[in-house]
């Protein structure tokens, strides 16, 4: 009885472990120009561990057949992070909809659909979004500002696992001194202005737990830390 109270404790507090978050307004007169805003789909990079991950060569213990297993799990990660990309892009878009100020937006957020559709349309994709310049994802959509994020999650353990693991070694569920380290997700949210290719505002997001990596309460943090310094919020 008392294994599953601290199992529960653990998990309670793993729910519900604070966000730590920094705003920076780079440009404020850019920023009260702007009128139509695009979102651009998440750069997203996983580094996750979770029982189906977790392989055995068999019999087979060669080189070349744990370089296989490496290489279908990096394969894995990639396909898994590209579905998130877009389905933070569609969540942080819902979520700026669901917590809109009670005197709304300066801005005219464009659908996340129409957003990809000009991007497809001008050979713009996922994989090559990295390499084109501010101008030409600009010309491809026709706004005054792109809002992006370069998103993180981390998880060293299967859930369950690490929590296992600090009770049989006996680390305390509370503070810092565990040697396990917590699963986490990182984003870094950025508004670039396109007439002047200068980044105007940016937000650096940081939470741990299991379900800080789940892409609705990653998306729904965000916004809402965001909002106290929202540039588009009506004061």
């Amino acid at each position: 009885m008392q294994r599953v109270l601290l199992l529960f404790l653990a998990a309670t507090l793993t729910c519900c472990a604070p966000g730590r978050f920094t705003t920076s307004t780079l440009n404020q007169t850019a920023l009260a120009a702007h009128r139509t805003v695009a979102i651009l789909p998440f750069d997203v990079e996983q580094d996750r561990i979770r029982l189906s991950d977790i392989r055995f060569p068999g019999a087979d213990t060669t080189l070349t057949a744990q370089q296989r297993i490496q290489q279908e799990w990096t394969a894995k990660q990639q396909w898994e992070g590209r579905h998130v990309a877009y389905r933070l892009q569609e969540l942080f878009y819902d979520q700026l909809q669901a917590q809109k100020p009670a005197r709304g937006y300066t801005v005219q957020f464009q659908d996340v659909r129409e957003t990809n559709r000009l991007l497809q349309q001008a050979g713009i994709t996922y994989e090559n979004l990295p390499d084109k310049s501010l101008e030409e994802v600009r010309k491809a959509l026709g706004v005054d500002a792109i809002l992006s994020g370069e998103t993180l999650l981390f998880q060293p353990l299967p859930n369950g696992v690490g929590l296992a693991a600090r009770i049989l070694l006996n680390e305390p569920l509370l503070g810092n001194q565990s040697v396990i380290p917590a699963s986490e997700a990182t984003t870094s949210l950025t508004l670039y202005d396109c007439r002047e290719n200068q980044l105007a505002w940016r937000l650096d997001f940081q939470r741990t737990g299991n379900n800080a990596l789940k892409p609705e309460r990653l998306a729904q943090n965000l916004v809402r830390a965001a909002m106290p310094s929202f540039p588009y919020s009506r004061r």
